[in-house]
C-alpha cells in the first residue's frame, strides 16, 4: 500500500485514537501562543486554508525520517534528531507483547486446523486437537464463568468437544507457532498464539507474540520499506518502543496494544516483507528510553518543518529541515462559508474566521489550538484540531489565507 494514503490515515487519527484509548495525557501543546492572526472574510463564499504537514506533528516525522536518510544520517541520529536527550537499550529476544486483534468481534475465537493444533488453558491442562475432513474449524466461545471448545464438521455443524480444561484463559497454539485465525469476513495467519480473554460475557481475541515478530509486521504497514534503509530502521525502533510504552504504561484487561491506527497497524504475517525484515533484525530488540524508562516514541506522516512540543522532555519543538527534503508537504484546502455554517448552525451565516491561538512552534506562528468563526448571530471559539477534523485538513498547521 503507498505511503502517503497508507500514513494518512494513521497520522491523522493518532491523537484522536490516543484520546480514546486515554493515552494523551502526557503529550499536550504548552509552548507560548503566538499573536493573533487577522480576520479572514471569505472571497467567493469561501475561505482557502493553507497548510503544512500530516498528522499531529509529535516526535518523528516519516517523511522527515526520509529525508534524513537521503542526507546521509544513520538511524541512530535519526532516532536522536527526533528524540532528543534519549538513549538506546537492547531488549531480550524472547520479550513478547500481547495484541487485541479487533477485527474478530463476534465474541468467539475461531481457527483452522492444523497440525500440532493444541487448546490449553493457563493452568498448564491441554488438548491436541484431531484433524481431518471431518473438522473444518474450531472455537472457543464462552460459557458460563467459563469456555467451551467446539468444531464445525463437514456438513457445516458445529458439534462440543468436552475437555478437562479450567475456566482460566483459554489459547490455541500449533507445533508450528503459527495459528491462522478464522475471521468475521477473513481469515489471516499470525505468529505465536492467540486466545479468548474474556470481557463481559464474551471475549476478546488477543494475539500473544515475540515483539520481534511484532514490528516485523508494523514496519511494512507504517512505512515503506522500499525507502533508505536507514528511515525504515528508524521506524523499526520507533515502533518498537512505542509497543513497548504502551505495555508498560498502560494496564488494559488482557493486552498490551491493539491493531488498528488508534495504535499501530498491525496485519500478522501477511504484512511482513524483507525490507521490514532486514531493518528489524538490523536493530534487533532495541528501544528508546529516557532516563532508564521507555519512550513514548509517537510519530506521523509529516510534520510541516517543525516538530511539536509536548511537555515530555523528549517530545520538543523545533525546526525540521529534512521534512521537506523529499516532497513538499505544503496544501491547500478551499471551506465553504455554508460548510462551517452546516457545522456550527449557532453562529449564523459565517462572515469571518480568526486564528486567535497557536502553539508557536513553526510556520504561520506555530500550529492552531483556537480559530474563531464569526457569524450573523455569534462569535464561537472553537479548537484548531476540531476545526481541522470536521472539514479533513491535514494537520493543525495553517492559515486562513
Amino acid at each position: 500500500m503507498f505511503f502517503l494514503f497508507r500514513d494518512r490515515s494513521r497520522a491523522g487519527r493518532l491523537v484522536g485514537g490516543l484520546l480514546a484509548l486515554g493515552l494523551l495525557a502526557a503529550p499536550v501543546l504548552n509552548a507560548p501562543a503566538a499573536s493573533a492572526d487577522t480576520a479572514v472574510k471569505p472571497d467567493g463564499g469561501s475561505f482557502t486554508i493553507l497548510g503544512a504537514g500530516y498528522g499531529h506533528g509529535y516526535g518523528m516525522s516519516q517523511y522527515g525520517a526520509y529525508g534524513a536518510a537521503k542526507k546521509g544520517l544513520t538511524w541512530k541520529k535519526i532516532l536522536t534528531f527526533y528524540y532528543p536527550g534519549t538513549k538506546r537499550q537492547t531488549l531480550a529476544k524472547a520479550t513478547t507483547i500481547h495484541v487485541w486483534l479487533t477485527a474478530d468481534d463476534d465474541d468467539s475465537l475461531r481457527v483452522a486446523p492444523a497440525p500440532g493444533l493444541k487448546v490449553a488453558d493457563r493452568s498448564g491442562h491441554q488438548l491436541t486437537l484431531p484433524t481431518g475432513t471431518g473438522y473444518t474449524s474450531w472455537r472457543i466461545s464462552r460459557s458460563g464463568a467459563g469456555y467451551k471448545l467446539a468444531y464445525r464438521n463437514a456438513s457445516g455443524s458445529w458439534k462440543t468437544k468436552a475437555t478437562a480444561l479450567d475456566t482460566s484463559t483459554w489459547t490455541f497454539s500449533t507445533t508450528a507457532k503459527v495459528v491462522k485465525v478464522v475471521l468475521p469476513n477473513s481469515s489471516k495467519s499470525y505468529r505465536g498464539s492467540v486466545k479468548l480473554v474474556k470481557r463481559g460475557d464474551g471475549g476478546r481475541t488477543v494475539n500473544t507474540v515475540r515483539l520481534e515478530d511484532y514490528v516485523r509486521s508494523v514496519v511494512p504497514s507504517e512505512m515503506p520499506t522500499s525507502w533508505l534503509a536507514n528511515a525504515v530502521r528508524a521506524q523499526a525502533v520507533a515502533a518498537r518502543s512505542y509497543a513497548v510504552r504502551l505495555r508498560d504504561y498502560y494496564d488494559y484487561t488482557g493486552y498490551d496494544i491493539c491493531d488498528t491506527t488508534a495504535c499501530q497497524v498491525y496485519g500478522g504475517i501477511s504484512r511482513e516483507n524483507t525490507g521490514g525484515d532486514a531493518a528489524v533484525k538490523a536493530t534487533a530488540g532495541v528501544i528508546v528510553t529516557y532516563q532508564g524508562k521507555v519512550a513514548l516514541t509517537q510519530f506521523a506522516s509529516s510534520n510541516g518543518g517543525a516538530s511539536a512540543k509536548s511537555n515530555l522532555p523528549y517530545l520538543t519543538a523545533h525546526p525540521d529541515p529534512y521534512d521537506g527534503v523529499i516532497t513538499s508537504q505544503a496544501w491547500t484546502r478551499t471551506i465553504t462559508a455554508t460548510s462551517i455554517a452546516r457545522q456550527w448552525s449557532s453562529v449564523g451565516t459565517v462572515k469571518k474566521l480568526q486564528v486567535t491561538k497557536r502553539d508557536g512552534s513553526g510556520r504561520y506562528g506555530g500550529r492552531v489550538t483556537t480559530i474563531k468563526i464569526i457569524g450573523t448571530k455569534l462569535t464561537l471559539s472553537v479548537s484548531g484540531s476540531s476545526f481541522q477534523s470536521r472539514f479533513g485538513m491535514r494537520s493543525t498547521l495553517y492559515k486562513v489565507s
